[in-house]
């Protein structure tokens, strides 16, 4: 361990339990092993009511704080800047580091970072600062920034999130599911933007499944909840059980993974499902889904556990995933235990945060107001565009269908048919 210790603010968007957050935090713990101490904050108008980045925070040892947030980017500049007293950078793991880089790390006085695990690469990101993505083809697509670019998986804590780590049994039996119960489990932010899609699938996936003993266990909430909710009511009451469950948001979500049979999600839902040994069913945002299995295995962790590929009929080909993986028991333990495997070699926290702590390194060697005033360009185009209304240039650079689909892992040849 570095006896040299730099301090880090953290800066977050929101302080819901979405998985973004969780990593962050996750993260800001595990860098202290190469010394470097993390502030977490975010702002005070995004805290839930119920469980928060907070319980989390204070789970991990991490100090985290909310704030006012103002309306104005150099009034935020202001207030992050004292936030910022006393630290050696800047961690905007955001939707914009434009806050801080007018803020903390004006005229390069302290290093700058940024995290972009959104699927799309925001143009507006100063070139100059180190940047930290999570998804393999955005590596890819932007080698030679000027900044560099790094690959850290969104990462997992194998040591807390792995088999038996909770009381499986107990779990199911709070509620009410049978010993022989085939129980599917989606721990997510129920939003309609990316997530409430692949939800909504799984919810008509058990009705066309008609099997009994099926039973999908949804943990999380945000602005879809109630609609997905009386979209599982009306399940229910037509099968005539309670087949769907909503168990709220929870701090600690692990019961919810160790007792499933099989984990549905996204990103680094997805990517927790696999620690804890569970065949996992990806879901993209728009009715594609797939079995995390070969020959598909790369090319779905590259894509990060998700596509924009869109599919008619989502709920019959998540149906028919789910069909094959409830009647073979004995398929279900051989692709946990290769899932286990997969976590533990490819996004297991240490190696994560280390490769995040060369970034801090890097960031804080290259830091100066040369490259600070290079990126003025930036702030230039941006605010060329807002004076002429629109966005142009600056769009986000959304992944092009056609080129994401000839890369897709695995067809949608079951029972939906892509448009």
């Amino acid at each position: 361990m570095s006896t040299r210790r730099r301090r880090v603010l953290v800066q977050l968007d929101n302080l819901e339990l979405g998985g973004a957050q969780i990593n962050a935090v996750q993260l800001s713990a595990a860098v202290a092993e190469h010394g470097y101490d993390s502030l977490v904050i975010g702002p005070a108008d995004t805290l839930p009511a119920g469980p928060s980045v907070l319980d989390v925070s204070a789970d991990y040892g991490v100090t985290a704080r909310t704030y006012e947030r103002p309306a104005s980017l150099f009034a935020h500049a202001r207030v992050l800047s004292r936030l910022a007293r006393g630290a050696h950078l800047v961690h905007a793991f955001s939707t914009s580091e434009r806050a801080a880089y007018w803020g903390p790390a004006l005229l390069g006085r302290r290093g700058l970072v940024r995290t972009i695990y959104e699927m799309s690469f925001d143009p507006r990101t100063h070139p100059s600062i180190p940047l930290v993505i999570g998804t393999g083809y955005l590596r890819d697509e932007l080698a030679g920034r000027p900044g560099g670019t790094t690959l850290v998986s969104p990462p997992v804590d194998t040591s807390r999130d792995a088999p038996g780590s909770t009381d499986r049994a107990a779990f199911r039996r709070e509620l009410g599911l049978a010993d022989d119960a085939v129980v599917l489990t989606i721990v997510s932010r129920l939003t309609e933007e990316m997530k409430a899609r692949g939800v909504e699938d799984a919810i008509h996936a058990v009705e066309r499944l008609g099997d009994p003993r099926v039973h999908l266990v949804v943990a999380g909430t945000g602005d879809a909840a109630a609609r997905l909710r009386a979209v599982a009511d009306g399940v229910n009451l037509r099968l005539g059980r309670t087949a769907v469950l909503f168990v709220g948001p929870l701090a600690d979500p692990r019961p919810a993974y160790d007792g499933a049979d099989v984990v549905l999600g996204m990103g680094s839902s997805a990517a927790r499902g696999l620690a804890f040994g569970k065949p996992l069913v990806v879901l993209g945002e728009r009715g594609w889904s797939a079995v995390f299995r070969e020959p598909y295995v790369d090319a779905i962790f590259r894509n990060s556990f998700w596509s924009p590929r869109e599919v008619a009929d989502g709920a019959g080909l998540l149906a028919g995933h789910l069909r094959t993986l409830a009647a073979d028991a004995a398929e279900r333990h051989r692709l946990g235990t290769a899932a286990r495997a997969f976590a533990e070699a490819n996004f297991g926290l240490p190696a994560m945060a280390e490769r995040l702590a060369g970034v801090y390194d890097e960031a804080l060697r290259t830091a100066s107001s040369r490259r600070w005033l290079r990126d003025l360009g930036t702030e230039r185009r941006i605010l060329a565009a807002k004076l002429g209304g629109g966005s142009g240039a600056l769009e986000w650079k959304q992944r092009d269908t056609e080129a994401v689909g000839a890369r897709e892992p695995e067809p949608a040849t079951t029972e939906g048919a892509v448009r």
